[in-house]
């Protein structure tokens, strides 16, 4: 089988589709054909030998999209190695509770098909672009704006769960 990796994802306002990409460009460096693409959008996983799924963390949980992909797939994603990451701004403020507490984002689908690597990322936040239950959201909870992805971590990622997808 060829080294094609499928990388998925869903997204609420765009900052893991972007994070997605990114990880995509860096499996494409490393000499991998790669296709990015929102979970809704995939039809087929038989042509790859990989997956990378992710997800925004939204009220400590994964969206539900990746989960029902997951759910959809699993048993041809317990055939091939797969990773996960999440994107939360939470995580921006680091700290090892807020780290455990967004990686057990990705505890239901870790029972669905146990992955090879995780990876959680601070994410975006411009209320301008936000749902009104959102913007009332972010207002509650006092939650910063501004962007706080760290996009060296994503690429030093990318290239270390390249080489477990491709030693799994």
């Amino acid at each position: 089988m060829a080294e094609r990796i499928l990388v998925a994802y869903a997204t609420r306002y765009g900052s893991t589709a972007e994070v997605a990409e990114a990880i995509g460009n860096e499996l494409r460096k490393a000499g991998v054909d790669v296709d990015v693409r929102p979970v809704g959008e995939v039809q087929d996983i038989s042509p790859y030998r990989a997956a990378v799924i992710g997800s925004p963390i939204y009220m400590g949980k994964w969206l539900p999209e990746p989960q029902v992909f997951i759910e959809k797939n699993q048993q041809r994603l317990r055939t091939i190695p797969v990773a996960y990451f999440a994107v939360g701004l939470t995580v921006a403020d680091g700290g090892p509770e807020i780290l455990r507490k967004a990686e057990a984002s990705m505890d239901s689908v870790r029972l669905l098909v146990n992955p090879v690597e995780v990876g959680v990322f601070p994410g975006r936040l411009e209320s301008s672009g936000l749902s009104f239950t959102d913007r009332t959201i972010v207002k509650m909870i006092r939650a910063k704006t501004g962007d706080f992805r760290d996009w060296e971590a994503v690429r030093a990622w990318a290239q270390a769960v390249h080489q477990k997808l491709m030693a799994a």
